[in-house]
């Protein structure tokens, strides 16, 4: 009966498994990643600070779908140089990347992600520029080499988890558009270079509301022109699409209008104070929403940079609540837009997107929401076949019997959980009882190889103020070496963790060695008091059967055998044990249904360190301190006692403040401590409520 109730509880458990893992795409609504950057302008060997923001692209909310976040530094050539990951509680999460202080000088971008975001679209990715400089690494002539930059964005190749490809690659269509008639008509030029004469195309005129305007058109020569009465134009974001005759997108781009409709953004008049003066500024939930009953904000207090290429979230939930995720990877090129009036000298501000209208995911897709999820892929090293439809195991070393199971897929694809635990996680991954075969397991690694990068700063784009501005900050820096003045300090998490809980609960049979007379070897006290443990030996090598009360027999099938949470094939490695060496023995002496798996019997054995010291390990066994979550960044705050030390104080960076919770009982304030430079500084507060309202606070704070 027991082992009926087993089995049964292993199939709904698989069943439901596989039906989670296949069926994500069709329950999850698909999510974004906001960042709030703490400024735009570092030097080398600087820390990035940034908050994360996990949007609910349907509702606009902060979603809980994933709990980890992955966040990338890109460099110009499109590879990263520096990552981590990040864990997300309530939709958010705090983190922060150290700049390398050999990192050159030039634009560079974080890309933030999650595992659903990237296999739902690769175009999900966020993408926040950021200019890094570096003194080191230019000529004497820093200006020139500032000069060469640039700070537009490319699409780079794809990673290899999503495959975006055109289907119409060699119709090369553009679209420009232009003001006439005294500004009251909009005049949309598509242009065609392959122009089929006789063929019907086309164009969509979309907005939140839907389709505004559907025309079929052929080109005539290479050039068609819809015109539209700018007083007709009442949204904010407007869709341009054009369609072939198979419905099949060839072109799509964005007009943008610069008035935000969603979202609270305040001005605050600007404030007046003296250098090295302790300022308070207060936040109340009621003096920014009478709607809400929680917001959740993250605040900024900087010297105002020249240009700020970050988006706000006012901007970035607007971009979406217009369109939606699949209609809108542009959004890190919306930042590019200098002045806010959809108007510019040249006709109307136009976003180009790339054609998603087809793509293909070869990754499983699945989010992480309660743990990591660790991925890998097992095949046979001579044949490179997959090893499919077979079972594996992931071991967590330690003083329990803590082993997960599962049966690979047509590809020899595993899945495991691990807790959201920052350190280092002790595990195996293990193909028991099949040492007729020589196969290989990877792991995967969740970060892209490549991403979306920023491109150099043209030398026209380039003020003198913003190299002005560099140089502030460049002496600011070397002064506050000289004085050994820190912002920030970097940890690194170690903790080791093992295995937490027996997987099959309390043993039948379960002794510990020192509560029993000593004995010379670890096969006598199986022999002296562990009677359903049978050792029996061929071609003078041990073999370890369990015998079943419930079935009274010997089971002739191999036991689970482990060894401090690892699991072993070979008996003589745990009988050749010192039994000094050894803490306690557990034994289940049932048949046991576990996930994929039908173990006959279990033998635990544990050693006094409990951190399986194997001279080497089994076959087909990967062992691996698995690293999560370990780094660490945190902002060091300037305190009144710092503040009466008689050396220079030159930040430029007066605060930062990411975790910060408004409810109608609770206020916050910032504080903070004014520094000897003297300027203009800008505070930035940005968030989103409970209900899904995105709020911007400004603020100029002069330093004189």
């Amino acid at each position: 009966m027991k082992n009926k109730i087993f089995k049964h509880i292993s199939l709904i458990l698989v069943v439901n498994l596989t039906s989670i893992l296949g069926c994500f795409a069709q329950k999850l609504t698909t999510e974004r990643l906001h960042v709030h950057l703490q400024k735009n302008i570092y030097m080398a060997g600087e820390a990035i600070h940034f908050k994360l923001y996990c949007i609910n692209t349907e509702t606009q909310k902060l979603t809980t779908n994933s709990k980890v976040a992955y966040v990338e530094l890109i460099g110009e050539n499109g590879f990263p140089v520096a990552q981590t990951d990040i864990i997300l509680e309530h939709g958010m999460g705090v983190g922060g990347i150290v700049i390398s202080p050999q990192l050159p000088t030039g634009n560079y971008a974080i890309n933030a992600y999650s595992h659903w975001m990237k296999t739902s679209s690769e175009n999900l990715t966020n993408v926040t520029s950021l200019f890094v400089f570096n003194n080191q690494n230019t000529s004497n002539d820093s200006n020139n080499n500032l000069k060469k930059l640039s700070g537009t964005f490319r699409d780079l190749n794809n990673n290899d988890l999503t495959l975006l490809k055109s289907n119409n690659d060699k119709e090369d269509v553009s679209i420009h558009t232009k003001i006439e008639d005294l500004n009251r008509i909009l005049k949309i030029s598509l242009t065609s270079n392959n122009p089929k004469i006789n063929e019907t195309y086309k164009f969509q005129l979309l907005s939140k509301e839907g389709k505004i305007l559907e025309k079929e058109f052929q080109f005539s020569q290479k050039n068609t022109d819809f015109f539209l009465k700018l007083n007709d134009l009442k949204s904010t974001n407007y869709n341009l699409c054009v369609k072939n005759n198979k419905e099949q997108i060839i072109k799509t781009a964005v007009i943008h209008l610069a008035k935000s409709h969603r979202g609270l953004f305040i001005e605050r008049p600007r404030i007046t104070n003296s250098k090295r003066k302790k300022i308070r500024l207060n936040l109340h939930l009621e003096d920014l929403s009478h709607d809400a009953d929680s917001l959740f904000l993250s605040a900024s207090i900087k010297l105002k940079e020249p240009s700020n290429s970050s988006i706000n979230i006012i901007d970035y939930l607007n971009l979406y609540s217009d369109f939606g995720a699949d209609m809108l990877p542009y959004f890190e090129k919306f930042a590019q837009i200098k002045n806010k009036s959809w108007i510019v000298e040249n006709g109307p501000e136009t976003l180009w997107l790339r054609d998603s209208s087809s793509y293909k995911v070869n990754a499983n897709r699945y989010a992480e929401t309660e743990a990591y999820i660790l991925e890998g892929t097992i095949k046979n090293r001579k044949t490179q076949k997959p090893f499919a439809k077979e079972n594996v195991f992931l071991s967590k070393i330690g003083s329990y019997a803590d082993i997960n199971t599962f049966c690979t897929n047509d590809q020899g694809q595993f899945y495991f959980n691990l807790p959201l635990k920052k350190g280092l996680h002790d595990i195996s991954i293990q193909v028991p009882h099949r040492n007729d075969l020589d196969l290989g397991i990877q792991l995967k690694n969740k970060y892209n190889t490549e991403g979306f990068a920023p491109m150099p700063w043209h030398q026209q784009q380039f003020k003198d103020e913003q190299l002005a501005f560099i140089k502030q900050l460049f002496d600011n820096q070397r002064i506050r070496d000289i004085y050994n003045q820190k912002s920030f300090y970097e940890t690194k998490d170690t903790c080791l963790h093992r295995g937490q809980e027996n997987f099959y609960g309390k043993a039948k049979f379960s002794i510990k060695t020192d509560d029993y007379i000593k004995l010379d070897s670890l096969e006598e006290y199986f022999h002296e008091f562990i009677s359903t443990v049978k050792i029996k030996y061929k071609k003078k090598k041990p073999h370890m059967y369990v015998y079943s009360p419930d079935v009274a027999r010997v089971f002739k099938q191999d036991p689970l055998i482990l060894y401090d949470g690892l699991i072993l094939s070979d008996a003589s490695k745990i009988l050749n044990k010192n039994s000094k060496m050894i803490d306690k023995i557990e034994v289940v002496p049932y048949e046991y249904y576990y996930g994929s798996s039908h173990l006959y019997g279990i033998i635990s054995v544990t050693s006094k360190q409990k951190d399986c010291q194997l001279s080497e390990l089994p076959k087909n066994t990967e062992r691996y301190y698995l690293p999560l979550f370990t780094k660490s960044v945190e902002y060091l705050r300037t305190n009144e006692n710092q503040q009466q030390r008689h050396h220079a104080d030159f930040r430029t960076d007066l605060l930062w403040e990411p975790n910060i919770k408004l409810t109608r009982d609770k206020d916050f304030n910032l504080e903070f401590i004014s520094s000897d430079v003297e300027g203009e500084y800008e505070l930035t507060v940005e968030g989103i409520s409970e209900k899904g309202e995105p709020i911007v606070i400004k603020q100029s704070i002069l330093v004189e």
